[in-house]
């Protein structure tokens, strides 16, 4: 049946309602951009980032209700997470969530932010063993990141993630059921290798902490807001490394690999500890997108 108007009206998301005055979506991110200047390096994306978390709405509804009238308590809120951005809270924290190898993965301050080094890490995982049935250890696994990312990428695989803080694994545990990924990912409260018995695998990935202490590269807001637990590495940065390394030549199956993460300033030291444990393997480093150096695989 026609409408007697012509074209039905586009319906206003819930709590939006058409406006030309003030106080609109348009004026309100405005606001947060502009408060951000200065105290954020992309304050135009986090503007929009934080309105889209208060909205429902994805960026691109934020352009078209754009002159629609912001609820006032959405309002506030979203000058509340603006401030709180201001002065460096990290934007995941705030909106819950950091998009990883396609993937959303819930975050707080329980768990690091997954990094896009970290991406590279998985996909050379990937690429070395896609289409193989494997067994993968995830050590460390903090959110879950690196685990769902390649359970969804190697469905023949079957991993167990790890980590040694409970608290980090409550949010995994909510990431891998929130993925339907919890047939694939086994989740464990180790200390290293410590709850795997004689298990071994065919690849062992670990993001572990590797920040020396009073590292003066550190970004200020990650020493304030990310879990200390999952940085410090000791006087030299090597700390955790050096424990795993010690012990993982009991885990790895022939013919495996060991992938990890690192730090620029620690991967000479990790590369060291890898050809160590393994002498007769060879050892790489491989440099990250920004040409630094960031992972080490032991092959």
């Amino acid at each position: 049946m026609k409408s007697s108007g012509g074209c039905a009206a586009m319906r206003s998301p819930e709590g939006l309602a058409e406006s030309s005055a003030t106080g609109t979506i348009a004026t309100a991110v405005e606001a947060s951009r502009r408060s951000l200047i200065g105290k954020s390096p992309t304050p135009w994306l986090d503007a929009r980032m934080l309105a889209s978390h208060v909205t429902g709405l994805d960026a691109s509804a934020i352009i078209v209700y754009g002159d629609h009238r912001l609820a006032p308590r959405r309002r506030d809120e979203l000058q509340s997470l603006t401030a709180r951005r201001a002065v460096g809270e990290p934007i995941a924290y705030l909106i819950g969530f950091k998009e990883f190898c396609g993937m959303r993965i819930a975050v707080d301050r329980r768990v690091l932010i997954p990094r896009p080094e970290t991406e590279e890490l998985v996909q050379r995982v990937i690429d070395d063993w896609r289409g193989r049935h494997l067994q993968i250890l995830d050590l460390g696994t903090g959110s879950g990141a690196i685990a769902c990312a390649l359970a969804d990428m190697l469905p023949d695989s079957a991993i167990t993630a790890t980590d040694v803080s409970e608290p980090a694994l409550e949010v995994a545990r909510a990431n891998v059921d929130g993925l339907a990924l919890g047939e694939r990912i086994t989740l464990l409260h180790s200390d290293l290798f410590a709850a795997l018995g004689d298990s071994t695998f065919d690849a062992i990935v670990a993001n572990l902490p590797y920040v020396a202490q009073d590292d003066p590269e550190l970004d200020p807001a990650v020493a304030r807001y990310e879990p200390r637990i999952a940085l410090d590495a000791g006087v030299d940065g090597l700390a955790v490394y050096r424990r795993m390394f010690s012990e993982a030549p009991a885990h790895l199956n022939a013919g495996g690999r060991i992938y990890c993460e690192c730090g620029p300033a620690t991967a000479p030291g990790v590369a060291r500890l890898a050809a160590e444990a393994f002498p007769k393997e060879q050892t790489i480093v491989l440099a990250d997108m920004s040409a630094r150096d960031r992972i080490v695989i032991v092959a």
